[in-house]
């Protein structure tokens, strides 16, 4: 009867040390959105106050909003269920070898089991700041050099980290554009650990270079930047590699990164300094992107928040959190503990670095926007190319027309991912029938989601420096392979 009652105890005790630590981390979860949520919300009231929404908008609104809803406890149903339903088998044993007296783990020792796994998710947070001297760029150490500046940009030098390799003169330089929204840090996810595309091209000895946007909070200059004011800075800092490199630049832009690289050279600013793309995950026709250009159009004063300065931005908490209810069936607070909760199961404890990594760029990595910048996403993400290939926006009053790549000479190296459900395959792919005739572009379709490029740049599948069967079954070459093969082709014949 003692045993009993030890048991008892023990098992009461398991219990609610699962209990607490679930509740813990679903808190910790719940906060995260609800704090982004806050902000989103002032700012929207404080828009309405200035510009009532419509009955139309206000509909537009109400009915996304009830679908968000709807899709995210759809999700939590279908999420749980599954997790539940795999710890069935598990259950059944405890208590068999409970009440039969089994060799075996007992249910005390389970539930105690699932609490220490629980209590692993509840105290994720630890792991995720302690990642942060590992994940991204660390300016102010001896890897890298501040080449150039603008009054918007700052241009590093990504120095090889990889032992006996060093900067080889012969190859072209390549300029690094991350997007605004993402921040650059993405681009250097776990340098030390061979996670890193920026580092990817500087092992392979390629001068690589990367485009950092000064701090928005002290820069005017990035608060009222517009695009052409990019796109002038951006030819400023090629024409610094040209004279440092001899050769002309290779821009190479993710996401919303690609798009700006694609219509500041179009715009033909770029002629003399640049004549190569390369673009990841770029949205080329946003129009394509059912779960963004599906969410309500309002007025842009909508995503705005003041500066100390008085200037406006688009504020990148309210921005974060639209990207996360695009995801709302895979980011619900309750999914994301589930999945923590999963993976930690998984690896007995140690899941590893890349978790945390990530984790901290999607909760850190919150960006303020230029307004005229975010207004140049949203009608992308609105407005589709025209039947003639013209872009829906122009840079310096003039339209920009994908079929002028051919006349400007620039070769574009594109990839996609087929599992990217923000920028979509015809997303990413909706300008290649202008360039059907042509051999400007090249375009491979690499498995995973949005950023696994970036975070397994090495993988098996898609290695960045190899040759590989892409995901449609065609061979290809990864982005630091076209680089190199692209200097070869612009030294000529030896």
């Amino acid at each position: 009867m003692g045993t009993l009652a030890v048991s008892a105890q023990e098992l009461a005790s398991s219990w609610w040390h699962y209990v607490i630590s679930l509740n813990r981390a679903l808190e910790r979860e719940r906060a995260e959105v609800e704090d982004s949520f806050m902000i989103a919300a002032d700012i929207a009231f404080n828009a309405a106050a200035k510009n009532p929404l419509s009955w139309s908008e206000l509909f537009q609104v109400a009915q996304h909003s009830q679908s968000l809803f709807s899709r995210g406890i759809m999700a939590d149903q279908e999420q749980l269920s599954k997790f539940l339903w795999d710890q069935v088998e598990d259950i059944l044993k405890a208590t068999n070898n409970t009440f039969l007296d089994s060799e075996g783990e007992t249910l005390e020792q389970y539930i105690r089991r699932q609490g220490d796994v629980m209590s692993a998710v509840a105290d994720f947070n630890v792991q995720i700041e302690k990642i942060k001297d590992e994940f991204g760029f660390h300016f102010n150490t001896p890897g890298y050099e501040l080449i150039a500046e603008t009054p918007s940009f700052l241009m590093y030098q990504v120095l090889p980290n990889k032992q006996g390799v060093t900067v080889r003169s012969d190859l072209k330089p390549m300029l690094l554009v991350p997007p605004y929204m993402l921040g650059v840090n993405i681009l250097a996810f776990l340098p030390l650990e061979n996670k890193s595309y920026a580092h990817a091209f500087a092992n392979d000895g390629i001068p690589t270079y990367v485009r950092v946007v000064k701090d928005i909070w002290e820069t005017e200059a990035v608060q009222t930047m517009t695009p052409e004011d990019d796109c002038s800075q951006t030819a400023d800092l090629c024409r610094k590699l040209v004279e440092r490199h001899g050769q002309k630049t290779t821009l190479n832009g993710t996401c919303q990164g690609g798009y700006i690289c694609l219509k500041n050279l179009l715009s033909g600013t770029l002629t003399g300094v640049c004549d190569t793309l390369i673009s990841n995950v770029t949205p080329v026709d946003g129009t394509h992107s059912k779960a963004i250009s599906g969410m309500p159009q309002l007025h842009s004063n909508f995503v705005l928040s003041p500066m100390p300065n008085g200037n406006m931005v688009a504020n990148g908490y309210l921005l974060s959190l639209g990207m996360r209810f695009v995801a709302i069936d895979r980011e619900t607070p309750l999914i994301t503990v589930l999945n923590l909760a999963k993976l930690q199961s998984a690896t007995k404890g140690n899941p590893g670095k890349t978790p945390a990594a990530l984790y901290r760029w999607l909760r850190k990595e919150r960006v303020h926007l230029p307004p005229a910048t975010a207004d140049m996403s949203s009608i992308s993400f609105q407005q589709p190319i025209t039947e003639d290939g013209t872009l829906p926006v122009k840079l310096f009053g003039k339209p920009l027309n994908i079929r002028d790549l051919a006349g400007l000479g620039v070769k574009w190296y594109q990839n996609y991912a087929t599992k990217d459900d923000l920028v979509t395959p015809p997303c990413a792919t909706a300008g290649n029938r202008f360039l059907d005739a042509t051999d400007v572009i090249e375009t491979v379709a690499l498995p995973g989601g949005h950023v696994a490029i970036l975070t397994s740049p090495y993988s098996k599948s898609a290695p960045v420096n190899g040759v590989f069967t892409d995901a449609m079954g065609k061979s290809a070459r990864g982005p630091v392979k076209f680089q190199l093969d692209m200097s070869k082709s612009a030294a000529g014949p030896a």
